[in-house]
């Protein structure tokens, strides 16, 4: 038996393999990573020896080498032997039959996660060759994955696969035979770790005549820094910073490009932002380059594929034409890229999406959706109507009954085709990539059929899903010179300069995180790293030593802070002296913001005037008035520049949606009550019987705009709360003095200060001596409204000084339950129960009006003013009640209030009623 050499150093392991083919060299290593760096820094030895052409050299990950002598064997006389070998997809998959299949899945919350950490186990389990039942007698989870795992090997035996797991174990007994193409040496790469059945393996391998030989880890031996920053987000930039200040030495110098490593212990955690902070520093501005160039540096840690916009939509897609879907996800649809026709229909479908937010529930099916788009006026997309109806059409064709996997990946196929999937507009390279492992991926989901059997729609997307989640993927691409990566990612690589984040006493050494469904003492006493702290320590260890050889410059960095806890570096690099940032020596930043501030000129506008209005007609009802009146610039964004927030779906009925039936309820039964006398004259069946003809028209109207949130028992419930609600307000109108309703919902135009707009009246009234304005409110409601400055409700001091109409008295109609009453003040006492003279009123807003002739002629004088100040343009910041105003408006980040003043409501602001 050959035996193993002392270790190797990596120049002489290139020596080795530059003999090509002829040297039968093979390169294991842990992890793919570590294979392409090797192969990269093999090249460039090559070429620096003046090569312009050789031979690939063998390297690859463990797993990749023990897959390839299955195959070997597979086309061998071996093959009646060998088994079916299941990719990753369908091992998850087995799993899964396997946990649900069993009588103690009943009660785990997830099966599909139960399966994961079982398969987990069973790796361990097989690498580690542990006995769960050692350890004693099962605890409830052990005796659980016993049971799961039994189903799962007896269904892979009857069928004869075999899993990555067991896979080493299979190939062993071949090792010896011929038809296995074996090197002449295998040399191990980056292994901090090497398990009894990867031990077993290699034993055999030299059994069989391979030389094994152990490269030498890195052995840079540099200059060590420990540096201390206040919180890990100042880490990030930290090290972006000293990053681009490497490149910029090297380009500087001449010096060949560096290669620089950025290890992020949480990257999973953290990538957006340690990918957006990286961005900024190695190019500021780079989101807004036409033709965008590749950044210097690249993320080892790829992304779930279905985080990628056209692999999610794609999903979107499918579970649109499942039972229903969260409307977002349908807007999203909506305004997708990736359906057919979304360039040339891209601002009608804007549009329309934002019109579906009125209408639309928080959950939406497929038929409802295109229901509510077909009605949609003024935002009509007809391509995309035709493309729902295609899908609509495939889901009756294809997506219903049962089906095996293959069958499911047609069909899902098809319904993305039927939507123009993915689109008309040409990809780029990212978007490209991602549409073919997309492709890769549906073609995976057909091989699921060798071990699972035939499933609904539901179950197949929800697997479909799932498998997108654990598909990580990361668009190629070219070579670049800084690498951030994880922990085991940096494992066995050189670099010229490396950077450790994020090693604080908390994090590093890692916790121990033993497997559940696995007897702890078995995994202890194996020695699985992080089954306990001090192998876990121990592991860690290793790690940190080889950070500390892996660089001719090492940095160790560790947050002193996390929130307001205080942090410790890591026992493991606490003897490094504490260096202050400052002796890094490191350029300033340069961010987008301040280049656009050097290269600014300050110039000094007034914004707080517009154009004046073309036309004195305009658009938006009293509301206009309510606007200008507690903000100049509200008025101004809101009416003349349409700036207006989403809706956001609202499952059922909210506050303004019941106003506005009630309202719908009360013209209903007025235009046929008429007066007081066509009240109190109906019998209690003559009155249920208006009431309820009542509520049916309410329900009618505001149905068809709300139909979905009127359907069924909610309409019914709905019907009988207006029926039962409105009586209650009959008997109070019933015990005033005579009164006749002249006009209910009367829309008619209002004119003020060169304004014109179209309003609408809930209701008027004639008296014995004048007329009564009354407005419906369903909230509280106060009479100051309407009083003072700029008033907070100018709608019915509008109607009241409409020309010709002898206004006495104007009042809210509270129709609340439990709170049912008129609030209001008149020119006389009694004309409407429970509203005060004006002269009566000792509120501090009805004192400074003498009697009703002054009020009125201040209303004539606010209104004439508000109206005259949009005509100008007034778009002062200037809300009328400070902090209180702006609480609830909309344009925050438009008028910038937050710059002007501090912002928020402060105690004593709110005016006593």
């Amino acid at each position: 038996m050959p035996r193993e050499r002392p270790a190797i150093s990596r120049p002489e392991l290139f020596d080795r393999l530059a003999q090509g083919l002829a040297a039968q060299v093979t390169v294991l290593t842990p992890n793919a990573r570590l294979a392409q760096v090797l192969q990269r820094d093999f090249d460039r030895s090559q070429q620096a020896r003046g090569l312009a052409a050789w031979e690939t050299a063998d390297i690859l990950p463990f797993g990749a080498f023990v897959a390839r002598l299955w195959e070997d064997a597979l086309y061998s006389e071996l093959a009646s032997r060998v088994p079916i070998l299941l990719a990753p997809a369908q091992e998850q998959a087995a799993w899964d039959e396997a946990v649900r299949a069993a009588p103690v899945a009943a009660p785990v919350f997830s099966a599909t996660a139960a399966a994961a950490q079982c398969r987990e186990a069973w790796q361990l389990a097989h690498a580690w060759r542990l006995d769960a039942r050692r350890a004693g007698p099962p605890n409830e989870d052990v005796s659980a994955w016993l049971d799961w795992s039994a189903r799962y090997e007896r269904a892979l035996r009857e069928r004869a696969q075999v899993d990555g797991a067991r896979l080493p174990d299979v190939v062993t007994p071949w090792l010896g035979h011929a038809a296995l193409r074996k090197p002449a040496a295998v040399a191990l790469a980056g292994f901090d770790i090497v398990t009894p059945q990867m031990r077993e393996f290699l034993d055999a391998l030299s059994a069989a005549g391979c030389e094994r030989v152990q490269v030498a880890p890195p052995a840079a031996g540099g200059a060590v820094a420990r540096i201390e920053l206040t919180q890990s987000r100042d880490e990030i930039a930290a090290a972006a910073r000293w990053a681009r200040a490497r490149l910029v030495s090297a380009v500087r110098t001449g010096a060949p490009s560096p290669r620089i490593g950025v290890v992020v212990p949480d990257l999973v955690r953290t990538r957006a932002r340690v990918q957006r902070m990286f961005a900024d520093a190695m190019r500021p501005g780079h989101g807004l380059d036409e033709s965008p160039q590749p950044l210097p540096f690249n993320i080892s840690l790829g992304a779930p594929l279905s985080d990628f916009p056209l692999a999610g939509d794609a999903l979107r897609i499918l579970a649109l034409a499942g039972p229903e879907i969260a409307f977002e996800a349908a807007s999203r649809l909506i305004r997708s890229p990736f359906i057919g026709g979304a360039e040339a229909e891209i601002e009608v479908r804007a549009r329309l999406d934002a019109r579906l937010r009125d209408r639309a529930a928080p959950v939406v099916t497929l038929d409802t959706l295109l229901r509510l788009a077909a009605g949609s006026q003024g935002a009509r997309a007809p391509v995309l109507l035709d493309l729902l109806a295609g899908l609509s059409q495939a889901r009756k064709q294809s997506l219903f009954g049962v089906k095996g996997a293959c069958d499911w990946a047609k069909a899902f196929s098809e319904a993305l085709r039927a939507v123009g999937f993915p689109g008309e507009r040409t990809l780029d390279s990212a978007e490209h990539q991602a549409l073919e492992r997309w492709h890769a991926l549906l073609a995976e989901f057909g091989t699921l059929e060798r071990v699972t059997g035939r499933m609904g729609f539901v179950e197949a997307c929800q697997r479909l899903t799932h498998m997108a989640r654990e598909a990580i993927f990361q668009p190629e691409a070219p070579d670049v010179p800084v690498q951030v990566m994880g922990i085991l990612e940096s494992a066995g690589i050189e670099f010229d300069h490396l950077w450790v984040m994020g090693l604080t006493d908390e994090a590093w050494p890692l916790p121990a995180r033993p497997n559940p469904f696995l007897p702890v003492a078995v995994q202890r006493a194996a020695g699985i790293p992080q089954a306990d702290s001090a192998s876990s320590l121990e592991l860690d260890r290793r790690i940190t030593a080889g950070w500390l050889g892996a660089a001719p410059e090492v940095i160790f960095s560790h947050a002193r802070m996390q929130d307001e806890s205080e942090l410790a570096p890591s026992p493991l690099i606490a003897a490094i002296a504490a260096t202050p940032f400052e002796t890094l020596h490191l350029p300033e930043a340069t961010t987008l913001r301040s280049a656009i501030r050097r290269g600014g000129r300050v110039e000094t506008i007034d914004d707080a005037r517009a154009p004046a209005i073309a036309s004195p007609e305009q658009r938006g009802g009293t509301g206009l008035f309510r606007d200008q009146a507690a903000c100049p610039f509200r008025g101004f964004a809101h009416r003349r520049l349409g700036s207006r927030p989403l809706e956001a779906p609202r499952p059922g009925l909210d506050a303004r949606d019941r106003g506005n039936l009630l309202h719908e309820m009360l013209a209903a039964v007025w235009r046929e009550l008429e007066s007081r006398e066509g009240l109190v004259s109906r019998t209690r069946d003559e009155l249920r019987a208006v009431l309820e003809r009542g509520a049916d028209q309410a329900l009618a109207s505001v149905g068809r705009k709300r139909r979905d949130a009127l359907a069924g028992r909610f309409g019914a419930l709905e019907r009988a709360r207006l029926v039962r609600l409105t009586g209650e307000w009959l008997e109070v109108e019933a015990s005033r003095p005579d009164f006749e309703v002249l006009a209910t919902e009367d829309k008619r135009p209002l004119t003020f200060g060169g304004v014109t707009v179209s309003a609408k009246l809930d209701r008027m009234d004639a008296l014995a001596r004048g007329r009564a304005i009354i407005d419906y409110k369903t909230g509280n409601c106060a009479t100051s409204a309407w009083m003072g400055e700029r008033p907070d409700e100018p709608q019915v001091p509008m109607y009241a000084m409409a020309e010709g109409v002898d206004v006495r008295v104007v009042a809210f109609g509270q129709v609340k339950a439990g709170k049912m009453q008129f609030r209001g003040i008149g020119a006389d006492a009694g004309l409407v129960p429970n509203v005060k003279e004006i002269t009566k009123d000792q509120s501090r807003a009805a004192r400074q009006y003498p009697d009703w002739n002054a009020l009125v002629e201040s209303w004539r004088r606010e209104l004439e003013a508000i109206g005259r100040g949009f005509a100008e343009g007034d778009a002062r910041v200037d809300p009328k009640r400070g902090p209180l105003t702006c609480e609830l408006c909309d344009q925050h980040t438009f008028c910038r209030i937050a710059e002007k003043a501090p912002f928020g409501v402060r105690k004593g602001d709110a005016e006593d009623e």
